[in-house]
């Protein structure tokens, strides 16, 4: 069935239902970023694969908004599908809540599946609808009935992760939520995002592509904690040990009917961001709702010593694979045909060598040519394209091991660069080391940093679409919240032991693109009669291409800070590196103020 053929089922469904306008989201009910293939409605129906995008179905449109991040490809992905883009944070360009105020009829129904809304999600779309009477269905799971070869749920196992990689045990994890609980007088605490359920319980699993959580709900008490999983994921060891941490382990499905049969008088703690609409009209009347951000968002975003220590080494192994790789890439045979997706598995094997690796942390970003101006390019069987020996190819990668989670991207030039990629690659790594080298008050916010990273670029015209930077999980999710740098005014203060992001770029379509990144650790800096001041540790060894950038755009604190950069590179992966890799290593890392 191809995509316009569905949309002919779902709207003879519509109409049957009297539904105006279907929305579909591209969440799972734990408001994952990247969500299992049983939940990945939003791709099935559209055909576009971006990890981000919302449809919509009326009887006369069928309309996808996605964000800058993926313009190019779902403009191609959406050829003869029925679907027409319209690109969010554009010019005149409407949500696609205010979209259907303006275009649907008052009484029309607005037909959406409250399992994959959050609650806030819901309350917004009903405030924007109320102005003009349009009515919202919440149980309309109409794609369930047309989506006929819907992949199953993911039933991969639940495992523990050590507290020697962890740093901190799962009963005393689970003390401070209590405390939090008590701070907020609430008697229970709902949990559904997966990656603070592993965190908070100090497990991990394969449910979800390249993110080691497990499908599941959890309840706390101030006595007991309900595990909702299914139960195959669980075997007689693990279990028995969660239970000696005052874990009961309870059916997936069982997490509505705890909640509908709460008793009298429980004052329940929720997330309206992070819990689905469902679960939280399945709350009774007669009990408390307390909202506010989960407790597990801001713990975990704090790397604790243990953490750090580890992220130090995974830093160093980590950046062994990428140097590899990228020694690699210059020494191909002449005759050895190299593709997107091949060098993606290549870098893959690098990393495969290192101790205590999983898997990568998000499928490699491999994208060549006028590919790497599609910011969140993903190659496929169709759009695999064969790596020449002259134009731009950036990598964007990451790695999840036993001893953290990795994210980097270099861009570099096969061939001779032209004055235009020189000057833009340089404006890019000029933005990068203003944020590296940042200093900053102890409560500044992401987007007063985001500002540093856009400077050079934004006098001469130029920016770029993305945030400049995003937390990162231990062993988790390569996207981390609460923390980012970004322009949008998040009101997150960077703390200590927040392990973030620093990549800007620029991006010309049909051209190339480029972006350069590293992970910062945010770190104490000094105290003085001003008060406390923090910086950024780096936390990525990797060269810069020098042949890519123009020095007479450097300042002298710039150079400095390269030559120092690609000092400390040399001496942490050197020792790891065969003798040709080795004396490669030390030509890329030579001083540019000498050159």
């Amino acid at each position: 069935m191809n995509t316009i053929e569905k949309i002919g089922h779902i709207r003879k469904l519509m109409q049957s239902r009297t539904i105006d306008a279907l929305v579909v989201p591209s969440d799972d009910p734990h408001k994952s970023e990247y969500v299992a293939e049983h939940w990945q409605a939003r791709k099935w129906l559209t055909g576009f694969s971006g990890s981000a995008g919302t449809a919509v179905v009326t009887s006369e449109k069928a309309i996808l908004w996605t964000d800058f991040r993926y313009f190019i490809q779902a403009e191609k992905q959406l050829k003869g599908s029925g679907f027409e883009l319209f690109r969010t944070g554009e010019q005149d360009v409407p949500s696609s809540a205010k979209w259907l105020k303006d275009n649907l009829k008052p009484e029309s129904v607005v037909g959406i599946d409250a399992n994959v809304f959050s609650t806030t999600g819901v309350r917004e779309l009903k405030k924007e609808f109320d102005e003009k009477g349009i009515r919202l269905n919440t149980s309309a799971d109409i794609l369930s009935q047309v989506w006929t070869d819907r992949p199953p749920r993911p039933q991969s196992r639940a495992f523990g992760f050590s507290e020697s990689y962890t740093g901190q045990g799962r009963k005393d994890k689970i003390s401070l939520i209590r405390e939090k609980m008590k701070i907020y007088g609430a008697t229970l605490h709902v949990l559904s995002t997966l990656d603070d359920i592993a965190w908070t319980l100090n497990l991990r699993g394969k449910d979800v592509h390249t993110n080691p959580v497990n499908i599941a709900y959890a309840l706390i008490s101030h006595e007991k904690v309900f595990l909702f999983i299914d139960n195959k994921k669980i075997d007689q060891a693990l279990e028995a040990e969660l239970n000696r941490d005052g874990i009961e382990i309870k059916p997936y499905e069982g997490i509505h009917d705890a909640l509908t049969g709460l008793e009298k008088g429980k004052s329940i703690l929720i997330d309206p961001e992070n819990i689905n609409f469902r679960l939280y009209e399945a709350i009774p009347a007669h009990c408390k709702i307390i909202e506010k951000p989960n407790p597990s968002i801001l713990m975990k975003a704090i790397k604790n010593q243990i953490q750090i220590s580890h992220l130090r080494q995974t830093a160093i192994k980590d950046g062994v694979a990428v140097v590899k790789f990228l020694y690699w890439m210059e020494h191909r045979d002449e005759d050895e045909k190299t593709t997107e997706l091949s060098a993606a598995e290549k870098i893959f094997s690098f990393r495969r060598e290192q101790a205590c690796f999983i898997d990568n942390s998000f499928d490699s970003i491999m994208a060549y040519h006028d590919h790497s101006a599609m910011c969140h390019y993903s190659a496929s069987k169709d759009t695999d394209a064969v790596i020449g020996r002259s134009g731009m190819f950036l990598a964007d990668t990451g790695g999840n091991y036993l001893t953290g989670t990795t994210d980097i991207t270099r861009t570099l030039c096969l061939g001779k660069p032209s004055p235009e990629e020189k000057r833009d690659y340089t404006l890019v790594m000029k933005g990068h080391i203003a944020v590296a080298e940042a200093v900053f008050p102890a409560d500044t916010r992401g987007f007063q940093i985001d500002t540093l990273a856009r400077q050079y670029l934004w006098k001469q015209g130029m920016n770029f679409g993305h945030g400049t930077g995003h937390g990162v999980g231990f062993f988790l999710c390569v996207h981390e919240g609460p923390a980012r740098i970004s322009p949008n005014p998040i009101d997150v203060k960077l703390e200590k032991g927040m392990l973030l992001t620093n990549e800007p770029g620029i991006y010309r379509e049909g051209r190339y693109g480029i972006r350069l990144e590293n992970m910062i650790l945010v770190a104490d800096a000094f105290e003085n009669e001003f008060g406390k001041f923090m910086k950024f540790e780096n936390l990525t060894w990797c060269h810069f291409e020098r042949d890519l950038l123009d020095k007479t755009l450097l300042s002298y604190e710039e150079i400095k800070w390269i030559d120092l950069y690609h000092q400390r590179v040399y001496e942490m992966l050197s020792p790891e590196l065969d003798r040709q890799t080795k004396a490669w290593l030390k030509e890329k890392t030579r001083p540019i103020s000498g050159q």
